[in-house]
This record gives structure tokens, C-alpha cells and sequence, in this order.
């Protein structure tokens, strides 16, 4: 009886604590080569309803207006996540857009389970 009462709250705790608060997460990460990439996440209801993933020049312009393929890979990576709800199971055929996409992901994320909305850098 311990043992289930035990792994009851367990589970209560861990649920309780890790669900995603609504809100609009964003962040942005500058490389060198003056570009900066950036991954925007929209939560409603605890699931993870808008993903996007892009980076933008100097001026401003982004590469998914300017380069088909990466906008093509920019797009597989966020519909991933978004039907997947996972951000480990994120996949596509960039490996370093998808590896950067993830850490930053997992940063709004950790942002998202603490209801800690708004802008930040990486």
C-alpha cells in the first residue's frame, strides 16, 4: 500500500510540475558570420500548438524567404515537434539545424514548465 501511495504522488508531482504553461516562448542564438537563428514555440492547453524554427541575416531577412532548402528543412523540423510532442524525437535531414533546433527547443521548454514567457538569448 506504500509502495502506491508513494509512486501516486510521485506521479502527481511529476505531472503537476512539468506541464507546459501557455504562452508565446522565443529565443535567439547569434553565430558567428553575423546571422542569428531563432526558435519561436506557442503553447495552449499544455501542448505545443506553433513551432518555428529560422534564422535571419544582419538586415533582418530570414533564410526560409531566401534559401527553398532550408526553408523546406526549417519546416519538417517544426511540424515534427509539433505532431510529436517531443522534442527528442525531432528528426530531418539538416543534422546541425536539427541539433540547434533541439537545444533551443529544450530551453523554451524548461522556460515553458515554469510559465517564464517572453524573448530571451542564448
Amino acid at each position: 500500500m506504500k509502495k502506491l501511495l508513494f509512486t501516486l504522488m510521485f506521479l502527481i508531482n511529476i505531472l503537476g510540475f512539468s506541464a507546459l504553461q501557455n504562452g508565446i516562448y522565443s529565443v535567439e542564438k547569434r553565430h558567428d558570420g553575423n546571422w542569428t537563428s531563432f526558435v519561436k514555440l506557442t503553447v495552449k492547453d499544455g501542448r505545443i500548438i506553433g513551432a518555428q524554427y529560422d534564422r535571419k541575416n544582419q538586415k533582418g531577412e530570414l533564410f526560409s524567404m531566401s534559401q527553398n532548402s532550408f526553408r523546406d528543412i526549417a519546416l519538417e523540423i517544426s511540424r515534427n515537434l509539433i505532431s510529436s510532442q517531443n522534442v527528442n524525437s525531432v528528426t530531418g535531414k539538416d543534422a546541425a539545424a536539427v541539433s540547434e533546433f533541439k537545444e533551443m527547443s529544450n530551453f523554451l521548454i524548461n522556460k515553458a514548465n515554469n510559465g517564464e514567457t517572453g524573448d530571451f538569448k542564448m
